[in-house]
């Protein structure tokens, strides 16, 4: 399953087009911390304070990345077909093989490619089990969503350095790690279900530029995610990485001896992941990289050369010319590569045996936009957590694409492909709009059911919702990043898409919402909504959806600073997590919001929580919700302060998890106290020094989740568990350390 190839200028020609980012870089950007890159408990991997100003700094870069080569092609429409056959496919690769290169050598734009709660799990009456306990905080009732820890009550199950730690978690006070299983890879995330659990985990193949490959280090852990030796990283400038993501079906019927039954890995980069009654779905997209040997054809055709880069239309005829000398080279070049150097392949196989890898989708399995796409292979591939035998059904449905954004209901999934590609390469005033794909999930039978087109950019899942075969989805449009936009101010929309004849037909909106401002949170519940806006003050507005083909606005509450994340509490609140604002827009700090909306015509701010700091305070949960645990009217987030004295040049930081009692009767917010894992983090990092001095190297336990289990709270650091009473967290009853001292 190894993919090599070279991506450069075949003429060293000074450009005036920025190279594209690192492929790690950008895929870090795209998904933020919540992506699988990094060993997201490892020591090594905790966040340092400064890395608050990637946030803004993504914003800068983002443009930068160039995962296909961004093409001059109008934009295409969504209609999808299938492949007749792989001849078919060749030719639209090498049609957006010719459009990248085109743009490389000609491109004066940028290039970019994107096409784009925690409910009560548990009631176990019988047995000396607990009777309650939380469970992953997801969008959709019965749809599941992979994270890092997952818990059945007795047992807490957490991916975390290279293995699945099953830790007994009841009693509380004798809560201890009993068993574990290496992984291959960088585990991330698992599903759990019954016995059974799969673990999702990145593994990194290096390539030397010349053909060969090798499994070795993720670089930014510096420890081995394959089998192989680790790479010389400063000898080896040539170098080049691809990734494929691990399914390891584990059982788990021996909670103290875990066994892995099943590896299945499938190439390319993990999107997302949805399961549903053990039936699981994995989103992955495949770029075509440029192929050994491509950019030597390129260099010996005569392209013209372009004197006066500020020509565009010197520029426009130079581009003209060399796709017409480019294609026919480019088609016979690609029609000489075999399927698997097109299409992702799949291993499956059980751990020991080298299976070989076989084509996960077929060519015509695969779908195609209209016009000229991404070299992307974008797949949906369906997994059966209850079988653990090695070859058993792996299917996959492919599109010819890329996409980011998944939403997926109890019976479909959507795909939402965001058209920054050809908007950033070519035209200032680009249409700004969304594809949208649906397919139905019906096990091992995912099927494309059709697609829809809106006006804007889509922020998040959240900022999609399927009720009663109606599709509802909130957009931004307006190109705020960069060049000209056809309205002076953004504005925000509410779409309503319909399957009609296979299309996804609009049949109500709702235009217009707050002009010169953009989403910052999103949520649909039944025939109600939500949408919170931002520029200097946020409003909150309240939404009546339950006539499809009219959404209204029925209220509006305007508050200082923006909620990124919002949940419900009870029938009548919104809770949200999001950073306060002065009245100018200056970003003051985290803070938890509750809102009453008992009376959607008058929301109001019943209460709110400022985490204090003299510089500044953030939270995973502003952008994880996975991060966000409300159970038994308590609210745990993992929270990171951090704050200098210019006068004395010292610095204090606090990472912990922070608890506050949620009373929806009086309205009010009031804090339970803070969980640290410090003194773990001291032990585990320098256990013979004096922990004054170990806290001088900038070390802190990165806080991540938090489980509830009746009155208990268990704190998941990337050191280990700590557990204590839930309205009394200085109370620690238990302690699980990842890494002990010798």
């Amino acid at each position: 399953m190894s993919r090599s190839g070279v991506a450069g200028d075949p003429r060293g020609q000074e450009r005036r087009t920025p190279r594209r980012l690192p492929e790690l870089v950008c895929n870090l950007l795209l998904k933020g911390t919540n992506t699988p890159m990094v060993d997201a408990t490892s020591p090594r991997s905790a966040p340092m304070p400064n890395s608050i100003f990637l946030i803004p700094l993504a914003a800068l870069l983002l443009p930068a990345c160039n995962p296909d080569g961004a093409s001059k092609p109008a934009a295409s429409g969504p209609s999808l077909q299938r492949f007749a056959d792989c001849g078919e496919l060749r030719t639209r690769v090498a049609e957006a093989w010719t459009e990248s290169i085109v743009q490389s050598l000609y491109g004066y734009g940028y290039g970019y490619a994107l096409d784009a709660g925690a409910e009560d799990g548990g009631d176990d009456s019988g047995g000396d089990g607990p009777s309650s306990y939380s469970e992953t905080n997801v969008q959709e009732e019965g749809v599941d969503e992979p994270d890092l820890v997952k818990t059945d009550g007795d047992y807490l199950y957490v991916a975390h350095g290279s293995e699945l730690s099953v830790v007994r978690s009841w009693p509380a006070d004798e809560t201890e790690k009993i068993g574990s299983v290496e992984l291959d890879g960088t585990p991330f995330a698992l599903f759990l279900r019954g016995d059974r659990a799969a673990v999702l985990a990145t593994v990194w193949e290096y390539h030397d530029g010349g053909g060969g490959s090798e499994s070795g280090s993720d670089p930014d852990r510096g420890e081995s995610t394959g089998s192989g030796d680790a790479p010389d990283w400063a000898g080896d400038s040539d170098l080049t990485m691809s990734t494929s993501t691990r399914i390891s079906i584990v059982d788990l019927s021996d909670r103290s001896a875990p066994e892995v039954l099943r590896e299945i890995d499938l190439e390319g980069w993990y999107t997302d992941a949805r399961m549903i009654d053990g039936d699981i779905y994995v989103v992955s997209n495949l770029y075509a990289w440029f192929p050994d040997g491509l950019w030597e054809l390129v260099s010996s055709l005569p392209l013209p050369e372009v004197d006066d880069w500020s020509d565009e239309a010197a520029l426009d005829e130079a581009a003209d010319t060399a796709r017409a000398l480019l294609l026919p080279s480019v088609l016979a070049f690609t029609n000489s590569m075999s399927e698997a150097e097109l299409l992702p392949e799949v291993r499956d196989q059980v751990p020991g045996e080298d299976a070989d890898p076989v084509l996960l989708t077929q060519c015509t399995d695969v779908y195609r936009p209209e016009g000229i796409s991404s070299p992307a292979v974008l797949t949906v591939t369906h997994v059966d957590l209850d079988e653990g035998d090695a070859g058993s059904a792996v299917t996959g449905t492919g599109l010819l694409s890329d996409g980011w954004e998944v939403y997926a209901s109890a019976d479909n999934l959507y795909i939402a492909q965001t058209s920054w590609w050809d908007w950033w390469s070519w035209d200032e005033d680009m249409d700004l709009h969304t594809d949208v794909h649906k397919f139905e999930l019906a096990g091992s039978d995912t099927r494309y059911l059709g697609s829809g087109r809106v006006d804007g950019w889509v922020l998040n899942q959240y900022s999609m919702s399927e009720q009663d075969g109606y599709l509802r989805i909130a957009t931004t449009d307006f190109n705020w990043w960069w060049g000209d936009s056809d309205t002076t101010d953004p504005a925000n929309n509410v779409f309503v898409l319909q399957e009609q004849d296979g299309a996804l037909e609009q049949v109500g909106e709702l235009r217009g919402i707050a002009p010169g401002e953009q989403i910052y949170s999103a949520r649909f519940m039944g025939d109600i909504g939500f949408l919170v806006t931002f520029e200097q003050m946020d409003p909150l507005f309240t939404l009546d959806l339950s006539d499809p083909t009219a959404p209204r606005i029925v209220g509006e509450l305007e508050v200082t600073g923006y909620s990124s994340y919002l949940h419900p509490a009870g029938e009548d609140h919104l809770l949200a997590v999001g950073m306060e604002g002065s009245e100018t827009g200056e970003i003051l700090g985290f803070q938890v919001s509750l809102f009453d909306i008992s009376d959607l015509a008058a929301p109001t701010l019943a209460d709110r929580f400022l985490v204090e700091s003299d510089d500044w305070s953030w939270s995973e949960s502003l952008w994880d919700p996975h991060a966000f645990t409300y159970f038994a009217d308590t609210l745990s987030v993992p929270i990171y302060t951090w704050a200098h004295d210019p006068d004395t040049g010292t610095e204090e930081s606090f990472s912990g998890l922070l608890v506050l009692d949620v009373d929806l009767d009086a309205g009010v917010l009031t804090e339970l106290g803070r969980v640290d894992h410090s003194d773990i983090a001291a032990t585990s990092t320098c256990p013979d020094d004096p922990w004054d001095d170990c806290t001088d190297t900038g070390d802190f336990a990165w806080m991540r989740r938090s489980v509830v289990i009746e009155d208990w709270l268990y704190s998941i650091s990337n050191y280990g568990i700590k557990v204590t009473a839930l309205r009394d967290p200085t109370t620690e009853v238990a302690q699980v350390t990842w890494y002990p001292s010798e």
